[in-house]
């Protein structure tokens, strides 16, 4: 319908140029216009005795916009367009051939869909226009003759590599535009923002046609599980589960640990939304490696099993985690939370107790000559702790040198900061001016840093009942009641504003007024910790003796003081483009005892021998070794790293990770997003598989390739001679009407 009307498509129009083709001079145009406008101008005048102001500026307008239509017709009205010489040109047409194309789709593969686009005929129109070069691609792009014999399915995809291989390829012939035809499932986590920019320089439009279903009510896919790399004895991971869907119910996600189950949870998919996350407490008991797997119970209909399943490797290293404790006062608070501690296997805590000016007092200590001379004065002899807690202790207890150290112990070393309320504690020790109170999570006051001896109930925020310090029950409806039961604190302290990167934990109800209690930050790579109070004491004097809530929020809290410190010597495995890498760092790479070091690891399977990788010092990250290997095949690997000097070995850490060659059966719903923004950032269009014959019009207004002006003369176009037609229908009409003919 539009065309009949305006002649020609709506494409046309849009990657068209508007001119006037009549070589006569734009002036004379004007002065004709001018003309016959005065002409009307003076015939209204004339009839000013029979008509009136209304009636006369209704004819004169209609013949104004008849005059102004017929002068535009003889000026020849056009459209200019860039568009690619027929036979001189090439288009490059890329195949997803990844086992994803393999599903079905209403009834047929959706390969057998995209080769049905590329058959004889189905290509016979571009064929004629253009020099066809097929590829296929996977990981990987792969040259054809033709599209009727394919590779076999690909384990991976990665189109943007694929896509920028084969604009290099092309580089030498004119190329007008390219063609993706994909489900849009791109394995290597999309195209980065590097790829896309090379891909954009090439100047080359990419259309891209989506294959595949965008929704697909009958599938669950357990799309991410959130997990740390490694946990301690005696603590309670919480995963994080991730299901797309595309429609609501219930689930049940059951958790395996090797072949015994360990957990079972129904999930309730949510309705307004085509993705749920939700908790799943895995209780960690003994050191060694927990082979996780999550596998989610298949729905009505459901074909495509393969991605209700993941599997995840939790290191537990066997350990003990070190805690510095140094308070300036002997109070309540110290002596209950150095008991509750004390029965941590994985945490040794080492305190520091003053108890006269010069005079400090020792406790969970290795050797006599441990802290001998009170608080560290050397950096190696206090990053060799994990997490530091300074109770109420001034800042003048503490060199500028030390108050450094404090410093880098978080942002360089990666250990946790906890600064306890008390008489001499934070503002009112005088912290506010130290560089140590940049580490911390809220601004100190200097004035107002008032230590108030009143009790305070306490109250965990939402982001403090899903973290893992306050869970004081595995059920998060008993979890809240068992706060609420809990006694007042006996005192708190005025903290000031919290920093931007703030998190509150706990807060407290002063007179109707909440206020934080228990904060945290990130700080460069580690974590600081204010607790605005020395009264949680009373939680374990107040509450009957098998009660061990106490025990509990301060045990849970030295583990996540401690959780994510960096060891010494580590070791991580990952999965990238199907090989394993292997990653081992130095916490300290310039420290003397460091110097020299090589590295090695042994990696050992389920199904082979093991072998030995010497990993390579990384040029770009001082203290990091790596090397990588292609696995022969799937299963549970565990690599050992050891460090050393010459043929003396340093020190030694593990890791496990299991590898999986099914990333195809994940994110099987067509990424229309992503195939949309990759056409939109090169100047190409999204097109659906029955938009197919649209395409050769639409390449052929690419400015890539070689190209030639083509002029469309809009004068003969049905809508101008309708537009005349209604104009003096019009006029005829009014002045019938108003007897002036």
């Amino acid at each position: 319908m539009y065309e009949f009307f305006f002649k020609y498509s709506p494409a046309v129009y849009n990657e068209s140029e508007f001119i006037l083709a009549n070589t006569w001079p734009l002036w004379l145009l004007y002065a004709l216009a001018v003309t016959f406008l005065a002409a009307c101008l003076f015939m209204l005048v004339w009839k000013r005795k029979v008509l009136n102001v209304y009636q006369l500026v209704s004819i004169g307008g209609l013949q104004a916009l008849m005059i102004g239509l017929v002068l535009f017709v003889l000026w020849q009205p056009a459209l200019v367009t860039e568009r690619l010489v027929g036979g001189e040109n090439a288009v490059a047409i890329l195949l997803d051939s990844s086992a994803s194309m393999a599903l079905i789709d209403d009834g047929e593969t959706r390969m057998a869909q995209a080769q049905a686009l590329l058959s004889e005929e189905g290509l016979a129109q571009l064929a004629d226009i253009y020099n066809i070069l097929p590829y296929a691609f996977a990981e990987e792009l792969i040259e054809l003759d033709n599209f009727s014999a394919l590779p076999n399915p690909g384990d991976t995809s990665d189109i943007g590599r694929s896509i920028v291989q084969a604009l290099r390829e092309a580089s030498n012939t004119s190329l007008g535009a390219l063609i993706l035809i994909s489900d849009g499932a791109d394995n290597s986590g999309n195209i980065d923002a590097a790829t896309l920019s090379e891909i954009i320089s090439y100047g080359v439009p990419i259309h891209t046609v989506g294959i595949g279903r965008e929704t697909i009510l009958e599938d669950l896919e357990l799309a991410n599980i959130q997990l740390p790399q490694s946990a301690l004895p005696g603590t309670t991971l919480t995963a994080g589960v991730s299901i797309i869907h595309d429609q609501g119910g219930l689930t049940r996600v059951k958790v395996y640990n090797g072949d015994e189950l360990i957990s079972t949870e129904e999930i309730l998919l949510s309705v307004d939304q085509n993705m749920t996350t939700a908790f799943i407490d895995i209780e960690v008991n003994e050191p060694g490696e927990l082979d996780l797997r999550f596998t989610l119970d298949p729905i009505n209909g459901e074909k495509n099993l393969a991605n209700n399943s993941r599997a995840q490797v939790v290191d537990v290293p066997d350990g003990n985690y070190r805690i510095l404790y140094i308070e300036g006062e002997p109070r309540w608070e110290y002596k209950f939370m150095q008991r509750a501690m004390d029965e941590d296997p994985s945490v040794q805590l080492s305190t520091l107790l003053r108890v006269t000016p010069n005079k400090f007092y020792r406790q969970g200590i290795d050797d006599p000559a441990q802290l001998e001379e009170g608080f560290p004065s050397e950096r190696a002899e206090l990053f060799a702790y994990d997490a530091l807690i300074i109770g109420s202790v001034e800042l003048a207890e503490f060199s500028e040198e030390q108050q450094q150290m404090i410093h880098d112990f978080v942002s360089e070393r990666g250990g946790s900061l906890m600064m306890l309320a008390g008489l001499n504690g934070l503002g009112l020790g005088g912290w506010s001016e130290s560089v140590v109170s940049e580490v911390l999570p809220a601004r100190l006051p200097s004035d107002d840093a008032a230590f108030v001896r009143q009790q305070a109930k306490v109250i965990p925020t939402p982001s403090g009942l899903a973290s893992p310090i306050l869970q004081l029950s595995g059920s998060p409806s008993e979890n809240l009641e068992r706060w609420n039961d809990l006694p007042n604190i006996a005192d708190y302290q005025n903290i000031g504003p919290l920093r931007p990167a703030a998190s509150t934990l706990l807060e407290i109800d002063v007179d109707g007024e909440l206020q934080p209690l228990l904060i945290t930050q990130p700080y460069g790579r580690g974590q600081s910790y204010i607790m605005a109070t020395g009264g949680t004491w009373r939680w374990q004097m107040s509450m009957p003796l098998e009660d061990m809530s106490h025990e509990t929020f301060w045990r849970q809290l030295a583990r996540g003081l401690v959780a994510n410190s960096p060891l010494p010597f580590e070791l991580s495995t990952t999965v990238e483009n199907e090989e394993i890498r292997v990653r081992a760092q130095v916490r300290d790479p310039d420290a003397e005892e460091n110097q020299g070091l090589a590295v090695s690891a042994v990696v050992s399977s389920q199904y082979g021998p093991a072998m030995t990788l010497e990993l390579l010092p990384s040029s770009s990250q001082p203290g990091v070794y790596e090397a990588s290997f292609k696995p022969a095949d799937t299963g549970l690997f565990s690599v050992e790293a050891i460090s050393r000097i010459g043929d003396t070995p340093i020190s030694s850490t593990r890791s496990a990770i299991r590898y999986e060659q099914n990333q195809e059966a994940f994110s099987i719903r067509q990424n229309r997003d992503l195939l949309e923004n990759l056409a939109t950032a090169t100047g190409g269009q999204y097109w659906q598989a029955q938009e197919w014959d649209e395409l050769p019009e639409a390449i052929s207004y690419s400015t890539a390739g070689i190209t030639e002006q083509d002029i469309r003369y809009l004068w003969d176009a049905p809508i101008i001679f309708i537009l005349l037609l209604l104009l003096k229908t019009a006029e005829w009409l009014l002045r019938r009407r108003w007897r002036t003919i």
